[in-house]
């Protein structure tokens, strides 16, 4: 039975839970209609900033160019005795945060041409002939005459595709060669590009072609997860579920105060604890770090003579200071070796991420900021606002020390443990600096005493 108390509590989180349903599927149906949408871009449309650009160019210009007597057989066929070859290039460039999924190019024939070979995929080649249009789907690289469906010249090993003015060719990405999918535009990551390239003759008199004319056709494929509102809508969830698990603890010792009280402290930490599990568990060589790091948290809160409830507090800030991270990459986390610009400044995102996290968490006030302010130095120097003094919250000052000395007492997989001697001289030569002088002697008075204990 529902206690009275609790019965209209119950009946909200039922609402929410509607409300919160609701939003998912329609965010998960507008999310798979976004990506079966197929969209196009014709090639003299890539002005300005288009979701994929195309260039189609003639490799090596003029200086790239070679001529090519024709056999006996080929003269019949074309009526030339030799022809201009070169080489084009076309390359494809996604410019979105998303996938570019089911794509190819359709490039239109502007003058008369022959086509003798393409590579990185397959073409469909289009002839028309009077009312006739021939097409077939082949790769050019590897194939049979007897293969052959459609008009081709044959030059001693060579085959010739004719193609008229308004003729065309698509070309269609081999995931072998990984032209597909185009990856989300990201400094630094492969396979935002594809390229690939044909070989054209025509007659010098129609020597260079332009290929200027097509149509670019593709779909994207947006990850849930990169939608604002799925993100908001995942926040909205995670605050329902540690409301429910609150009522459920809560319910059937609504009227035993002392009791409850006692056991709401209990089940707010082990949620917290599982919580910061999650975290540490991104990172095998920093494991149970937040419940380390909450636990010399609440000694030195201890030793400067806070209060039995700031105390607490201080280690419920603890355990979540590090919340941000599950944000961030196993990759970057574990990386053994020096960490790029670019990877250090996605670890300090970590700090903001914490922060965005927990401002939703209104019984504990304080864990946002601590989260925000952990990197703060005494000195000014940190991050993310660059803090200094008596501006850094308590807490946040308190548990800097603290993470520093877990970080510095504990085996990293780029390296073992400092001694005991190294982390003291450490505390000392960084009072003021990077540490809050008064939170550095109560640390050293813990290491003293032996109440905190080094690593073996």
């Amino acid at each position: 039975m529902i206690s009275k108390q609790n019965r209209g509590n119950f009946v909200i989180l039922i609402i929410a839970f509607i409300c919160i349903i609701l939003p998912f599927v329609f965010v998960f149906f507008r999310n798979m209609k976004f990506n079966s949408r197929e969209r196009s871009i014709g090639l003299n449309e890539m002005n300005g900033n288009p979701d994929v650009f195309v260039s189609v160019f003639q490799r090596g210009g003029d200086n790239d160019v070679w001529e090519k007597a024709l056999s006996e057989e080929a003269v019949q066929a074309t009526g030339l005795w030799q022809m201009k070859g070169a080489t084009y290039d076309a390359v494809v460039e996604n410019r979105t945060p998303y996938e570019v999924t089911d794509w190819s190019l359709k490039l239109i024939v502007d003058d008369k041409c022959y086509l003798e070979n393409a590579w990185c995929g397959k073409l469909g080649i289009y002839q028309t002939y009077g009312n006739t249009l021939l097409h077939q789907v082949i790769d050019l690289r590897n194939y049979k005459k007897n293969m052959l469906n459609i008009s081709s010249i044959k030059d001693g090993e060579s085959n010739y595709f004719p193609l008229k003015e308004n003729d065309f060719f698509i070309y269609y990405p081999s995931k072998e060669e990984k032209e597909a999918p185009l990856m989300e535009s990201v400094p630094g990551r492969p396979n935002s590009q594809a390229k690939f390239g044909f070989i054209v003759y025509t007659a010098n008199s129609v020597y260079p072609l332009e290929f200027n004319h097509g149509v670019f056709y593709y779909r994207l494929n947006r990850r849930i997860s990169k939608d604002p509102a799925f993100k908001v809508l995942v926040v909205i969830s995670i605050i329902w579920f540690f409301s429910c698990l609150f009522l459920f603890l809560t319910e059937g010792r609504i009227n035993e105060i002392e009791q409850l009280e006692e056991r709401d402290k209990q089940a707010i930490q082990e949620v917290m604890e599982t919580f910061s599990g999650f975290v540490d568990a991104k990172d095998p060589y920093t494991g149970c770090h937040s419940i380390r790091v909450a636990k010399y948290s609440k000694m030195i809160a201890k030793e400067l003579g806070l209060d039995k409830r700031e105390c607490q507090l201080v280690f419920y800030c603890g355990l979540l200071h590090d919340c941000g991270k599950i944000g961030i990459h196993d990759d970057i986390l574990s990386k053994p070796e020096h960490l790029t610009e670019e990877e250090f400044r996605s670890i300090r995102k970590h700090t903001l991420q914490g922060f965005e996290i927990l401002s939703s968490l209104t019984a504990i006030p304080e864990a946002c900021i601590v989260a925000r302010y952990h990197h703060e130095r005494y000195d000014g120097m940190g991050y993310p606002d660059g803090l200094k003094g008596d501006e850094i919250p308590l807490y946040a000052r308190i548990i800097c020390l603290a993470d520093s000395f877990d970080a510095m007492n504990s085996n990293r997989c780029y390296r073992k443990h400092m001694t005991p001697d190294l982390i003291i001289n450490q505390i000392r030569d960084n009072a003021g600096m990077q540490f809050d002088p008064v939170v550095c002697q109560a640390m050293l008075r813990l290491l003293s005493s032996g109440e905190i204990e080094f690593a073996d």
